[in-house]
């Protein structure tokens, strides 16, 4: 069992065992909104009314993502039997503050339905929960007069050709500020996977989650001077884009429109993951062709990041270990080149690095490899002799 499961399991035995499947699906397999929640935003309420015996914990607390900030939501389950749908407090004296039964029963489904054994059930409830907040929170971005610019902005942004789903789009009146958070279309289909290396025993650890681009932009109500915005990335787009040139998203100004400033980072993002994607896909391309054209030696390679391949190259009988290495700006800068051999003349391991090999960054991956076999030949009988 790896730390994270055994973390994972450790916090879950905090609720009740009829409730850890929807904890931990409500965690670890489901959104709420455009974002999703940790086991540590769930905690137990401390005003819960019975003894400390976990197994009897029925009021819980819970951090809801929307807009850039988390809602603290209440969930209490009947004491007696948490087989019944859960009451909320929503901690909003505005927000569904006398609800009839009409607007529960037409908007909230899934709590009418509510089946214990269903693992998505708490999930399904609180996303629904979350869709009537977010058209609380326009109907009074729509209402308020000092908002009407921005709520031009945002009816152009969600019509206009090109524009946002309102689907992706999350609005809070917050003050004297109004924060739109926005999930960016991001293609990541042709970027490598997620990869953290754990350690020995447990290997790497892949993609955590769907990839996903969201951006705040926290406007001031009457000066737009101090506004701001900021990108959020998921793992897996972050530490790709991380290996490239930082990315940095452009000044809110002043006079920019929502729909201007939203093509601006989304041109930004999309131009960003091609080249990155191109990069991979050019390192696939001349990792594998040594692969083939070598085979018969091949050592091993790389077949994740395609960063590396290493091979042993055999001149008169005496064998080297060949290292090519990828570096960030390939193919424009040419790849490492490191021969290694254990027959040196004083009994240990030598290495010599090759950076004066033919090299054009605008061959084809093939020639470039044959002129690096063809090298070779020459650079290692000259290591074969070399002195210390």
């Amino acid at each position: 069992m790896t730390d994270l499961s055994y973390n994972t399991d450790n916090i879950l035995s905090n609720f009740p065992s009829c409730l850890r499947k929807h904890i931990e699906e409500l965690c670890l397999g489901s959104k709420i909104g455009l974002s999703s929640v940790t086991l540590n935003d769930i905690s137990v309420s401390k005003m819960r009314l019975i003894d400390e015996d976990i197994l009897n914990n029925f009021h819980f607390i819970m951090k809801i993502p929307f807009a850039g900030k988390r809602l603290k939501w209440e969930i209490i389950f009947d004491p007696e039997d948490l087989s019944f749908p859960p009451d909320f407090d929503f901690n909003d004296d505005q927000f569904l503050a006398f609800p009839d039964y009409d607007t529960i029963k037409n908007n909230v489904t899934h709590l009418d339905n509510w089946d214990l054994k269903n693992p998505q059930a708490l999930s399904l409830v609180l996303n629904q929960f979350l869709a009537l907040y977010k058209k609380y929170q326009l109907e009074k971005f729509r209402m308020e007069n000092i908002y009407s610019k921005l709520w031009d902005e945002y009816e152009m942004i969600t019509t206009k050709e090109n524009g946002i789903d309102p689907q992706n789009i999350e609005v809070s009146i917050d003050g004297n500020n109004t924060v739109f958070f926005i999930s960016l279309a991001v293609d990541c289909s042709s970027l490598p996977e997620y990869i953290q290396p754990l350690d020995k025993c447990f290997g790497s650890f892949y993609n955590p989650g769907e990839d996903y681009a969201h951006l705040t932009l926290n406007i001031g109500r009457l000066d737009r001077n101090r506004s701001w915005a900021s990108l959020q990335l998921s793992p897996r787009v972050q530490q790709i884009l991380e290996h490239s040139k930082n990315l940095h998203i452009p000044e809110l100004k002043k006079g920019t429109t929502l729909f201007e400033y939203v093509s601006a980072v989304s041109k930004l993002l999309e131009d960003r993951i091609k080249a990155v994607a191109n990069h991979y896909k050019m390192k696939k391309v001349y990792i594998t062709s040594i692969a083939a054209i070598c085979s018969c030696s091949i050592v091993e390679y790389d077949s994740e990041t395609f960063s590396k391949a290493v091979f042993i190259f055999d001149v008169d009988d005496y064998n080297c270990l060949v290292t090519v290495t990828l570096g960030p700006n390939f193919p424009a800068e040419k790849p490492s080149v490191l021969l290694s051999s254990y027959y040196c003349q004083e009994g240990k391991m030598c290495n010599e690095i090759l950076d004066k090999y033919p090299y054009n960054g605008t061959l084809r991956p093939e020639n470039n490899i044959e002129n690096l076999l063809e090298y070779l030949h020459a650079a290692v009988k000259k290591f074969k002799c070399h002195k210390h």
